[in-house]
Parts: structure tokens; C-alpha cells; sequence
């Protein structure tokens, strides 16, 4: 088959129509793409088994035979060839599935597969351009006011789309210079913009400005409570307490400052002790990079004494789109390296993120080479059983002295093409356009605009029945479209009695939750024990790193067992309830449809994000010092049941999930749909009454108004079609 293959792509095949079948509203992601190109003679009668190589072939259209296969192969080389496909991706899923079946000749061949170069902001901006363009011509035509105004405002909304990039790495990572390579001016680490130890937000603004966000009263209480861990620490807030009035900066709801850049020394160098009393800093400045909707979160070194910034960071980086994490070539990997690249695999949402070896200009290509092998080996011994998640990350070396030397006409282009610096902005860039917010986003407002077409396009049809059928027949038979609007009226107010009662039906889950929390306490006291004895018994030295790795990984288990319980139960509940109501009232469907995803997703990080807090830290913190303590098992085990069950009931997880109210929200979600839809058939009845009025009066021209509607109809159903094909 793999010589078929490569006679059939040695001529092109340009009559095969590859968007006939991988349409842009179908979403295969790479790995169902690698299933397709990993079938050959020797495995396809197994793969033709699977129910799940059956789904795939039906998401494309296709029939699960050998001549399909092939067709699905070549447009999926096509897309690859075209830069549709990332090349480096599909060759990692690839090799992903060798665990299964033997891919050396498709690899192969794909890697020497010679690729159309493709810039992905570019063909991003065109994708959005086409759709704001149909978005204009549906203003134009849109009959109702409420249609304009929700063209309007999605072409507002996703307009404004944002992206976060998230840079990481411990001190002298050289964060500060790569940022000012990147953004091609120094901006940060000199004389006006200090290097930080706090975390700053750098966005688009006309002019430069700086907010300063200092912890309120209780953060700061927390950070005291953390001190007694850490004897540096103590000694630091001690010296911070002599020298500062802590009033003028701790403030109950926590102080916002605004002040002149220029002014930013005053108080965020990392050589200033005042930066302690700062949560966090927001930049704004005209700059060429952030233009592109682009916000960077520049982080604090990670092995920072003041833990609450490493928490801070950490939430941050749950938001990121992309993350950056620096890597000073010449240390390569310390510790606190290697605990954060494996805590971001485990536990992060993102798809990919990028390592970049930084100060790469002190090292030989050979010894790059060497640091990348290490860092990776190093990370699959620490992954144990997971170490395909390495597949996750992507290297790249950079010197940002060469490239910011550059910049201020100090080497010449040579030298800056061997900064590594234009290819960590165009991997940056694409990795950005193509990733999986650009998609959701270019889906959602092709989804909103079809929404929006049918309604547009479904008045001018029942217009035209009504000008077919009012040239020859009576007033009162007209009247029958009237009472269509009214009945859809009482059947609002009988959908409004139905979400009540189908939200009072639904039972909040916290209720079970504290015994589950209960288990988890019990789970995680058991193991600390276990592994306490094993080595008192074997007369092992404590490894504290591995124990609090043990404490991490069985919380998080557990933590994500009980979310998965609550998601599950909460959100299969609603799906269900959204469902019947739809069905029931088939004219609220598109209604419902709109925007439910968003508000599932919402409700899923919310959920995530309860034990995001700094209490599990500190539990950390209390069980490593407990540890090391030299008490007998018998005195350890009641120590430690002690702690951690008041720890892990002290997150009060049934408090919390109350308090997200996720019926209530969802009641308001549903609410607001009616709303909107209401106040749509109300405006859709004045304009037909208006219209009603019209047809009596003598002299209305029947014919000219239905051809002219005719054309409007030609047009809306033309914009349908650009709209199926636009990327």
C-alpha cells in the first residue's frame, strides 16, 4: 500500500477534491489522521474490526473498504503538503501508534515529504476576514433589529480575541532578555522597567501605563502563616515588618496602584523588599508584537521563597493558551525544572507547550544536542509509565543577546539568523493561530452566523408565502401567520414553568461529597505510613522529594476522581434537561445550542479550580516538616491522620460547590435564552403585523415585492454556502 501511496503522491492526484471530504466543520485531530495513515496491508482487517476506525471513517463520509482508505490517505497527505496538517504532530502520533503497528514507511516518507511553507496568523486573519465579511452582508439584509445587533455583536466579540502566552523558568533563565527580543525593544530589566520578582501582565495599550496590585489583608496573613516553614522566609517578612508600615500597602480588599512606568523601580525590582507586599503587576504599552491580540504573562522565578507567587502563577498558567518555559543552557536542568515540566504534563490542559534553552550562544550545536537528550531522558525516568507525555513538549535554542544586539545595530543580519529568535516567533505565532482556541473560536462564530442566516433567511421565506398568498386570498386566512407567533408566545410561558420544574428536580452533589473527601484523607495517610515503614524496615534514607511527589500524584488522583464524580453528575443532568426542553419546544433548539458548550466549559473550570488554592500547599509544607520528625510509626500515624483529615476537611469542598451555584446558573443560562427569544418573537410579530397593514392598503405591489425578497433569498442562500466553505 505505501507504494501505491507514493505513485498516486508522485502525481499529485489533483483531481482528488481533499476538502470534499475533510471539511473544515469536521474535527479530526491529529491522532485520528495518524489512524487513517497508519493502515496498510498487514493491519487494515484489523482496524476494518474496530468500531472506533468505523466512527472515524464516518465523521469523512467514507465506507470502511480498502479503495476508501486510500482516498482518506492521499487528502490527508494533501492536507500535510498543503500546511493544513503539523508536520512534527503527526509524526509524534505516528510514532505513538508503533506501540501497535509498524509505521517506519509512512514515517518515512513523511519526513521527507517536502511541505508548502504556511503562515498560520495569516491564515487565520483571512479565515476571520471571510466570515466578518459575510457578517456585513448579513447586517445588510437582516430584517430585524435584534439580528443586527447580534451580527454586531459577534463580529465585536471575536474581534477581540485574546491570547495568553505564559513564560516560565527559575532566575537567571533569562526571561527578561528573551521577552525583550521577542518584543524588539527593551522593555523590561533596565533602568525604567526593573527586572521583577513579581508577576507581570504585559498587553496592548496606545500609550504606557502600570498597575500595581498589592495582597489584601488575608493573602497577606497567609503568606505569615507560610513564613513558619521557612526560616529565610521568617527572617524576610521579620526585616519587611521593621523597615515598612504594612498598613499602607496591606489593605483589606487589597490596594491598586496606578504609576508611570518610570516609577515601576520604586517598587517591583527583585532587589527592592517592598516587590514582597506586590501580587502582581499589569503592563500596557504600543508595541509591534502585542498588536496581535497578544498578552504576556511574565512569571516570577520558580524556586521564589514566597510560595503564594508560585500559586499565582500557577493559576495563571491554567488560563495561558500557550506556555513558554526557559531554560538556562549552560545549568540545564535543575530540580525545580524538572518538577515543574513534570507537574505541567501531568496535570496541564494544554496539547503542547515549548522548552527554550536560552544563552545558547556559550555552547557548541553538540552540547545543545546533549542538554535537549538529557532533559528528555530525565523527564521519562521521572513519568514511569507515562513517558509518551514527553511528546508533549517541543525544543528550540535561542540566544537573545545576539537577537537583541541586533536590534540595537550592534551585529549584523548573520549573526541574528543565528539567534534562533525569527523561528521561536514564527513556531510561536503558528503555534498560537492554529491551536485550539483560534479553532473553537472560528467555529463558534461560523456557528453563530448560520444561526443567525437561517433566521434572516426563514423571514424573508415566510414573507414571500405571505405575499403568494395574500394576492389571492382572503384577510383572515393571512391572520393564521399571526396566530403562529402568538402560539409560540404561550408555548414561552409554558417552557418557563418547565425549566423551573425540571431545575428543582435537580439535587446539588456536595451533600456526598466530604464522605469521598473522607476516603481521599484515609487514602493518602495510608500510603505516607506504608512507605514510612518500607523504610524503617529496609533502613532506607527519606527521599522528601518522592514522598511529596507521593502526597501530589495521590491527591491529584483522588481530587480528579471526586471532580469527575461531581462534573459527571451535575453536567450529565443538565445536558439531559437541555435535551428534553429542546425537543419538546424544537423552535428554542437553536436557542439553547447557542452558547451551551461555553457555559458546560465554565462550570467544568470552576470545578477545577477549587483546590487551587494555597491550603493544599501548605499541607505540603506541614506534612514534609512532620515527616522528617523522629517519632515512632505508632506517635507518625496519629500525627498524620490528625493533619491531613483536617486539612483535607478544612478545603470545606461541600461549601464550595454550594456556592457555585451550578443549578442557579444554569436556570439563568436557560432564562436568558428565553429572553432573547422572546423579546426575537415579539419583534418578528410587530414586523408582521406592520407588513399586515401594509398588504391591505390598495395600491401594494404583490409581485415586485415577492421578486425582489426572491433575490434577497438567492443571496442569503449563496452566503450559506461561502460560509460552509470559508476555513
Amino acid at each position: 500500500m505505501q507504494n501505491i501511496l507514493q505513485q498516486l503522491w508522485q502525481n499529485k492526484l489533483q483531481f482528488l477534491d481533499f476538502n470534499s471530504i475533510f471539511d473544515h466543520s469536521i474535527q479530526l485531530d491529529l491522532s485520528e489522521f495518524a489512524i487513517i495513515l497508519s493502515v496498510d496491508e498487514t493491519n487494515y482487517e484489523r482496524y476494518f474490526l474496530l468500531k472506533e476506525f468505523a466512527n472515524i471513517m464516518k465523521k469523512i463520509a467514507l465506507r470502511v473498504d480498502i479503495f476508501s482508505i486510500q482516498y482518506a490517505q492521499i487528502c490527508t497527505l494533501n492536507l500535510l503538503q498543503k500546511g493544513f496538517l503539523n508536520q512534527k504532530d503527526l509524526l509524534k502520533a505516528l510514532r505513538i501508534l508503533e506501540k501497535i503497528t509498524n509505521n517506519d514507511l509512512i514515517i518515512k516518507f513523511i519526513e521527507k515529504t517536502k511541505l508548502e511553507e504556511k503562515d498560520k496568523k495569516a491564515l487565520f486573519e483571512t479565515s476571520f476576514n471571510e466570515l466578518d465579511a459575510i457578517n456585513f452582508k448579513l447586517q445588510s439584509l437582516a430584517l430585524s433589529q435584534t439580528s443586527k445587533e447580534n451580527l454586531q455583536e459577534a463580529l465585536e466579540k471575536f474581534k477581540n480575541l485574546e491570547f495568553n502566552v505564559a513564560v516560565t523558568g527559575v532566575m537567571n533563565a533569562g526571561k527578561s532578555s528573551l521577552l525583550n527580543a521577542l518584543l524588539k525593544e527593551e522593555f523590561l530589566g533596565v533602568s525604567n522597567i526593573p527586572e521583577t520578582a513579581n508577576l507581570s501582565v504585559l498587553r496592548y495599550g496606545e500609550s504606557k501605563k502600570a498597575k500595581v496590585y498589592f495582597w489584601s489583608e488575608k493573602e497577606w496573613q497567609n503568606i505569615l502563616l507560610n513564613s513558619k516553614f521557612s526560616v529565610e522566609l521568617e527572617s524576610f517578612v521579620n526585616g519587611l515588618s521593621k523597615k515598612y508600615h504594612i498598613d499602607e500597602y496591606i489593605q483589606k480588599d487589597g490596594l491598586i496602584k496606578e504609576i508611570s512606568q518610570e516609577e515601576l523601580k520604586e517598587f517591583s525590582s527583585a532587589k527592592n523588599q517592598i516587590s514582597a507586599f506586590i501580587k502582581k503587576i499589569e503592563l500596557e504599552a504600543n508595541l509591534e508584537f502585542l498588536q496581535n491580540n497578544i498578552s504576556i504573562v511574565d512569571t516570577p522565578g520558580l524556586d521564589d521563597v514566597i510560595i503564594q507567587r508560585e500559586l499565582l502563577t500557577k493559576t495563571y498558567l491554567k488560563q495561558s493558551d500557550f506556555l513558554i518555559h526557559l531554560m538556562n543552557a549552560s545549568q540545564s536542568l535543575t530540580q525545580k525544572d524538572m518538577e515543574f515540566l513534570v507537574s505541567c504534563l501531568l496535570n496541564s490542559r494544554l496539547g503542547k507547550f515549548l522548552v527554550v534553552l536560552t544563552k545558547v550562544d556559550l555552547l557548541s550545536e553538540e552540547d545543545l544536542k546533549e542538554v535537549i537528550a538529557y532533559t528528555k531522558n530525565s523527564l521519562k525516568e521521572r513519568l514511569k509509565g507515562e513517558e509518551m507525555l514527553i511528546e508533549k513538549i517541543d525544543f528550540l535554542c535561542v540566544s537573545a543577546k545576539k537577537a537583541n544586539d541586533f536590534y540595537k545595530n550592534l551585529v549584523g543580519k548573520e549573526e541574528f539568523g543565528q539567534s534562533g529568535m525569527e523561528e521561536f516567533e514564527r513556531y510561536l505565532l503558528n503555534a498560537l493561530y492554529s491551536g485550539e482556541k483560534s479553532k473553537t473560536a472560528l467555529n463558534a462564530y461560523k456557528k453563530e452566523l448560520g444561526l443567525e442566516l437561517v433566521q434572516i433567511l426563514s423571514e424573508y421565506e415566510m414573507q414571500n408565502k405571505l405575499f403568494k398568498e395574500s394576492s389571492h386570498t382572503a384577510q383572515d386566512e393571512n391572520m393564521q401567520f399571526l396566530a403562529e407567533f402568538k402560539k409560540q408566545e404561550r408555548e414561552l410561558l409554558n417552557a418557563k414553568d418547565d425549566i423551573k420544574n425540571s431545575i428543582s428536580k435537580l439535587r446539588n452533589s456536595q451533600n456526598d461529597i466530604n464522605q469521598l473527601v473522607l476516603l481521599l484523607a484515609k487514602k493518602l495517610k495510608e500510603r505516607l505510613i506504608d512507605e514510612l515503614k518500607y523504610l524503617n524496615n529496609n533502613a532506607k534514607k527519606l527521599d522528601l522529594n518522592r514522598v511529596l511527589n507521593m502526597v501530589d500524584i495521590t491527591t491529584r488522583d483522588g481530587i480528579n476522581d471526586i471532580l469527575r464524580e461531581v462534573k459527571f453528575e451535575n453536567l450529565k443532568k443538565i445536558d439531559d434537561i437541555k435535551k428534553n426542553l429542546s425537543l419538546k419546544y424544537d423552535f428554542l433548539q437553536a436557542e439553547f445550542d447557542s452558547g451551551f458548550e461555553d457555559f458546560k466549559e465554565g462550570i467544568s473550570r470552576a470545578i477545577e479550580d477549587i483546590f487551587a488554592t494555597d491550603q493544599f500547599a501548605f499541607l505540603k509544607l506541614e506534612l514534609g516538616q512532620m515527616i522528617q520528625e523522629k517519632s515512632d510509626i505508632f506517635t507518625m500515624e496519629k500525627k498524620l491522620d490528625k493533619l491531613i483529615t483536617e486539612a483535607f476537611m478544612g478545603f470545606e469542598l461541600d461549601k464550595i460547590l454550594e456556592n457555585l451555584d451550578i443549578n442557579g446558573n444554569f436556570l439563568n443560562f436557560l432564562n436568558e435564552k428565553l429572553a432573547y427569544f422572546e423579546k426575537n418573537v415579539k419583534e418578528k410579530l410587530r414586523n408582521l403585523t406592520n407588513l399586515l397593514q401594509n398588504l391591505e392598503k390598495e395600491h401594494f405591489d404583490f409581485t415586485q415585492n415577492y421578486e425582489a425578497n426572491l433575490e434577497k433569498i438567492a443571496e442569503l442562500k449563496e452566503l450559506q454556502k461561502d460560509l460552509l466553505n470559508a476555513n
